[in-house]
């Protein structure tokens, strides 16, 4: 089998599942929004065997090419295949800390320590997954259950819910942190709305919290969350993730993607998503190369 990395017009399939970055859906959110978006794919004669999405991005006079989470590569592929000519200067966060020391091996060079994603397994029947939670967490649930807290879920709808997004601007500037545009959240909804799924916590007030999770293929990614300083007083970010986690796994979703977790700079965040029973996993550091391989014929 002779395997060879080849440009793609438009966004082949993932091969398995993967993170939300290697998914088609991300990439023709970012291209709404007027990203650079590319594809590549592992072939061998007609088949696929993997691929990845990049992104090209302006740095002053540089012209970056961004690698996040990838390539995704076919169950039983050889690993080594993971490695890809890029345009350089090129940036990648590989999904392993294995793809990461393969590119520091041609020359890459870690910018950023690896992070960690909490990644919950959905396969269990709900039961099972009742008893994984943790001991606190469910016990915050039972609470949260016994309140007075109403919860919905429906598809997120950019018109309707567009000053949901908003809220999280400011909880951003708040806390001191930054994440996707609303641009992409709107964007990723208006093509692709079924794979939404926005969960909201009302009282006789109004609503309280809301979490939105995004869907790839047979991974769910939590996206957004936001509460008021009332709902965290009853629970309702406990209460919505729970109801989350079995919609989904109702749904056919086998794994959920809770994000990156960072137990000191946001430890109450780290608990709460491993309180679900998630394991916490290493990516592979963030990686630079400013020069492109030698020999590269693979055009940006």
């Amino acid at each position: 089998m002779s395997l060879a990395w080849l440009p793609c017009d438009t966004a082949p399939n993932p091969p398995g599942p993967c993170a939300l970055h290697q998914h088609p859906r991300y990439g023709a959110a970012m291209r709404a929004i007027g990203a650079e978006v590319a594809w590549r794919a592992l072939k061998d004669g007609t088949d696929t065997h993997g691929t990845a999405q990049l992104l090209h991005r302006r740095v002053g006079p540089l012209r970056l090419t961004w690698l996040p989470r990838g390539p995704v590569l076919a169950p039983g592929v050889d690993p080594a295949n993971a490695m890809m000519p890029l345009p350089g200067p090129a940036v990648l966060q590989p999904d392993t800390p294995e793809t990461a020391r393969l590119y520091q091996s041609c020359g890459y060079r870690a910018l950023f320590t690896p992070a960690h994603v909490a990644e919950l397994d959905l396969t269990p029947d709900p039961k099972t997954l009742f008893a994984c939670l943790h001991g606190k967490w469910r016990n915050r649930l039972h609470a949260a259950q016994a309140g007075p807290l109403r919860t919905h879920h429906r598809p997120f709808d950019p018109d309707r819910d567009a000053d949901l997004l908003i809220l999280d601007r400011h909880q951003q500037r708040a806390r001191g942190y930054r994440a996707l545009p609303p641009g992409f959240t709107l964007a990723f909804a208006s093509t692709h709305r079924q794979a939404t799924r926005l969960f909201t916590a009302h009282d006789c007030a109004g609503m309280l919290a809301y979490l939105l999770f995004l869907l790839h293929g047979t991974v769910a990614t939590y996206h957004i969350g936001w509460a008021a300083p009332a709902a965290r007083r009853g629970h309702a970010h406990t209460l919505l993730m729970w109801q989350a986690i079995t919609h989904l796994h109702q749904r056919g979703v086998t794994r959920l993607d809770l994000g990156s977790i960072d137990t000191e700079a946001a430890p109450g965040l780290a608990r709460f998503k491993l309180g679900t029973g998630a394991t916490a996993r290493p990516l592979g550091p963030t990686l630079l190369r400013l020069l492109p391989h030698r020999g590269t014929a693979i055009a940006a």
